[in-house]
């Protein structure tokens, strides 16, 4: 069998694993009872030799992250799976609960052998209803292999910051999605501290941990002649936009943009040209003439830019750098939980500059604004929230100068916060509501409190 089908999260031929029974037969041998047969150390020491990157977005080495919680002195130890995915663009851990919760599931039970844990809990959106069934059937049906183990299903909030690491443990506490300080990590301060036990948390996303079953049962030099030596493996990509294909493809790591767009997801219409391309809202726009770019953690970063979660959002040449920047801003400034003043305050300026700009109001000045305003956010910031905003706006207004200058403003853009995806349609639905959505600590749209608006995402004009 080849290296890519040893170390594959998705399934070969697209049809999810329809049992766990199905996933090992398909998969091999079951890695939690070969993990617990080999000593915590020697695996811990096979992970970092794999060269695994955390798949949520900062690359951090997910071998040395288990370390440092292994060797971490606090007898009280918990494994958490961050599946809250809220960043625009992304749709890959959604995708994978519903074709192979089992990797993610073993993968957690590995690494609580690995570093001792007491508990493990899954943190997903309440609105995630698809994959939180399947999670909970994949648990019923591994109880033999948990062996007393318990892994808990948290049902967390709407808020894009329910993702962040440090306000999904406070969800866990029962408490809202408001990122603790930056200088307490979840691998010193984790789930229900008390003085004198900081009990940590390791913390890794759905894709992060799925990746490790196969490592455990094919080794890490198996696992690292895919993809790049700054990025091994394959990695989850979710392509949308204006293309003719969007969905969540498997690639290995290194693959070109180009090849993305245009083999794999079809590329833009005809006669059209891709114009702009955002890797989620976490890192600068990526230029047209940049999709050479192999796409994994180091080549991305060399060009100013990033992988983050994987998720590409093509934009052609129709499309107005003004009012993407315009929906990045106001997604940031409404999505600010408002714990650091500077934040909140320096996004709402940049989302009333861009506003300015698009309704015509002193285009240049407005768009000078903008960039003072965004590059002003983070202060003191808790999470990377403001970061981000000071990075993406204003890497647009400059990459696109002439788009902000109020003259023929295209129509408005939305940016793509994923709620669903139809993949025989190869048609994702987006949260149309989240346009409303108050810049409040509540989180309430104008004029009613219901779910996400699911509706599917527009075609762009051929």
């Amino acid at each position: 069998m080849s290296p890519i089908r040893l170390h594959a999260l998705l399934p070969e031929g697209g049809a999810a694993y329809a049992s766990y029974r199905d996933y090992l037969a398909r998969t091999g041998e079951s890695a939690v009872e070969r993990a617990r047969a080999t000593p915590p150390e020697v695996l811990v020491e096979e992970l970092l030799s794999s060269g695994l990157r955390g798949r949520g977005g900062a690359g951090f080495s997910t071998g040395v992250k288990w370390r440092t919680l292994q060797d971490h002195p606090c007898p009280t130890k918990y494994i958490v799976c961050n599946a809250a995915e809220g960043e625009p663009g992304t749709f890959k851990d959604r995708y994978l609960l519903r074709k192979n919760p089992y990797a993610t599931l073993e993968g957690m039970l590995i690494a609580a052998h690995a570093i001792g844990a007491a508990k493990g809990y899954l943190a997903i959106r309440k609105s995630f209803e698809r994959e939180a069934q399947r999670v909970r059937e994949a648990l019923e049906e591994m109880m033999p292999v948990m062996d007393g183990f318990v892994i808990e299903l948290v049902l967390g909030p709407e808020d894009y910051l329910f993702g962040e690491e440090k306000a999904l443990l406070n969800v866990i506490e029962g408490e809202g999605p408001l990122p603790r300080e930056a200088d307490d990590p979840p691998y010193e301060h984790g789930l229900f501290a008390t003085p004198g036990s900081p009990n940590p948390a390791l913390e890794n996303n759905a894709e992060s941990y799925a990746h490790v079953p196969s490592i455990v049962r094919h080794g890490a030099a198996s696992f690292r002649e895919l993809g790049t030596s700054d990025t091994p493996g394959t990695l989850l990509f979710t392509i949308s936009g204006d293309v003719a294909k969007p969905g969540v493809y498997e690639r290995e790591a290194g693959i070109t943009l180009r090849e993305l767009i245009f083999d794999v997801a079809g590329g833009v219409g005809e006669g059209r040209t891709v114009k702009a391309v955002l890797p989620g809202v976490s890192a600068a726009v990526i230029g047209g003439e940049l999709l050479d770019t192999p796409a994994d953690f180091g080549h991305l970063a060399a060009i100013g830019s990033g992988l983050g979660s994987a998720g590409f959002v093509v934009y052609d040449d129709r499309r107005s750098a003004a009012r993407i920047a315009q929906a990045a801003a106001r997604f940031f400034y409404v999505e600010s939980c408002n714990q650091c003043s500077a934040c909140k305050s320096s996004l709402g300026l940049a989302s009333e500059a861009l506003d300015d700009i698009v309704e015509g109001k002193d285009p240049s000045s407005s768009a000078e604004r903008a960039i003072l305003a965004a590059r002003h956010a983070p202060q003191g910031n808790r999470c990377y929230l403001p970061v981000q905003g000071s990075v993406l706006i204003p890497s647009l207004v400059n990459r696109f100068r002439r788009d902000f200058d109020g003259a023929g403003m295209a129509d408005e853009i939305y940016l793509p916060k994923m709620v669903d995806f139809d993949e025989e349609r190869r048609t994702f639905f987006h949260d149309h509501e989240q346009r409303r959505k108050l810049p409040s600590p509540t989180g309430q749209t104008q004029g009613t409190t219901r779910a996400p608006d699911r509706r599917p995402a527009r075609a762009p004009p051929r």
